[in-house]
């Protein structure tokens, strides 16, 4: 399993459009063959701040990820609406269990 942590800050006059365009990616991204999670998270401390949190069954179910078409018209766009450098991390791990 390979966890992806994305995060980032958007120009505040273009959070709008940084919102609508990853609430579109929602839908198709969670659609997918091996994506077990798919979340965008908006900081409640700081509205420009944002982070996709991602859960994908394997590296090649990833990597088949950013090949798709939403995602391309995403990553084409995104450049223009952030400010500074993004952070994107990804983990392999071996399995997981749930802590109560």
């Amino acid at each position: 399993m390979l966890i992806l942590i994305a995060k980032f800050r958007t120009k505040p006059e273009r959070r709008k459009e940084m919102m609508e365009m990853s609430r579109g990616m929602l839908g198709p991204s969670r659609g997918e063959e091996g994506c077990i999670v798919y979340e965008f998270l908006q900081d409640p401390f700081d509205p420009d701040s944002f982070t996709f949190y991602e859960k994908w069954r394997s590296r090649k179910d990833l990597d088949l990820h950013f090949e798709e078409p939403h995602f391309k018209d995403f990553e084409k766009r995104f450049p223009d609406l952030i400010e500074g450098p993004e952070s994107v991390v990804a983990y392999e791990v071996s399995g997981e269990s749930v802590i109560a």
